[in-house]
């Protein structure tokens, strides 16, 4: 019978943390035979990693690009040490640890082009052979919650004016406008709850609209290192609906529920950033492009509170939006011709939050208020739309994931209640 080791997290079966939480666990190992080691530990560790082919398979220009970002690393040993030998008898042992994870950690992420990813490790060092190590990888949430950002708790409104360039026998001129209004109640969701859209038009330039497309899109960038200019892009659609459009005098309402995927985050990595947005696409004529706009949204996790008075702001059109600088400025990921909101960095003071020890619920919740969930994150490759999901070159070179690992889903926390700005009652 082969040595084996389990890892546990204490009351922590999902095995979800908060940066900036206690991590405790225990090891337990079990040897058939005496083994001599220089160290039996564990070591917890957080990095990115990136990883692309520029070029195709038969094409001499191919490059790779790759990057990596360690964000912690903290050994703790069980027996031994750095040199000299201990000799370990056939049995079982136990150990405690506990790790105080930093702030600002990025949370998990898997993807093709790379991930974040947080993994517990157990190594028997070997002086005279290959070490043996037993991994846990376990999930890492940065803390966004909504509340601590009250602009999001406005409407957000982009207008889209198009023309149509109109020819006949005798001249060629442009048409009336046709006016597209985009508005969603708040600016911050988080997974669980329905994103309530209203589209308006006012249309007078004398194409029919039939109907709109609708997709909840997820972009991200990756860089080989900070400030890189070498980057590659990912666009998935984590959900989609057409809807009808006859009659130009209702406002149509579409009622989106997002999935479980990691809140809004282009601050803490380096190499990966992710923001969410809806694209609608208003279906004219084959002759003409169809208007396209583009409403950005912060995904968090915790939700905006009903019943907190709004800020003395305006509502958010597309000729007034300002965005004030901050100390850390941040790109959005939307496309440069489309109105565009600053997304917000988190500014939560960890040092005046009270974290509890990992459990079933990592964070503790009003009574009056039912916890989130936490389910796996969504499974981007089999959802993404052929419209937007992106070509992978030479895919067999592509190793992203240790065996281990494979398999490893994060989950992230998911809130199923109703909202005054949140309400709907099935899933497009």
């Amino acid at each position: 019978m082969a040595t084996t080791c389990k890892i546990e997290f204490e009351n922590n079966p999902r095995k979800v943390v908060y940066a900036g939480q206690l991590l405790k666990g225990t090891v337990r190992l079990h040897l058939t035979k005496a083994k001599r080691v220089r160290s039996l530990y564990i070591r917890i560790h957080g990095r990115a990693y990136v990883h692309w082919v520029d070029g195709t398979s038969d094409n001499r220009k191919v490059r790779v690009f790759t990057g990596n970002e360690d964000y912690f690393s903290e050994r703790t040993n069980f027996v031994g040490g750095y040199t000299g030998e201990v000799r370990l008898s056939p049995g079982t042992y136990s150990y405690t640890f506990q790790c105080l994870l930093p702030p600002n950690l990025p949370t998990s992420l898997e993807t093709e082009y790379g991930y974040i990813r947080y993994t517990a490790r157990v190594v028997l060092d070997v002086p005279t052979w290959s070490d043996k190590s037993f991994a846990v990888p376990f999930t890492v949430i940065k803390m966004v919650d909504l509340n601590n950002f009250p602009r999001l708790r406005q409407p957000v409104e982009v207008e889209k004016n198009d023309t149509f360039f109109i020819c006949c026998i005798l001249c060629c001129c442009s048409s009336r406008p046709m006016q597209i209004v985009a508005r969603v109640p708040v600016g911050g969701y988080t997974p669980g709850q329905f994103i309530n859209l209203e589209i308006n038009v006012n249309n007078h330039s004398g194409q029919s609209i039939s109907g709109f497309n609708i997709h909840l899109i997820k972009r991200i960038k990756f860089f080989i290192h900070a400030d890189s200019v070498r980057q590659k892009h990912l666009t998935y659609v984590l959900a989609k609906q057409y809807v009808d459009y006859s009659n130009e005098e209702v406002t149509t309402r579409v009622d989106i529920r997002l999935p479980s995927v990691p809140p809004t985050d282009l601050s803490a990595s380096n190499i990966i950033k992710f923001g969410y947005s809806i694209r609608i696409t208003a279906c004219v004529s084959c002759c003409y492009n169809d208007p396209v706009l583009e409403v950005p949204i912060t995904i968090g996790t915790y939700p905006l509170q009903d019943n907190v008075p709004p800020l003395n702001v305006p509502t958010l059109h597309p000729h007034s939006i300002q965005v004030n600088a901050v100390a850390d400025p941040i790109t959005p990921l939307l496309p440069s011709n489309n109105v565009v909101l600053q997304q917000p960095t988190n500014r939560t003071n960890y040092s005046t939050l009270s974290y509890p020890s990992t459990s079933n619920a990592p964070l503790s919740y009003p009574d009056s208020e039912d916890p989130p969930t936490y389910e796996e994150a969504m499974q981007l490759s089999e959802a993404a739309d052929n419209e937007f999901r992106p070509v992978y070159p030479c895919e067999e070179a592509m190793q992203l994931s240790e065996a281990a690992d494979n398999e490893f889903r994060p989950v992230y926390p998911v809130f199923k209640r109703s909202t005054s700005y949140s309400s709907g009652n099935s899933i497009h």
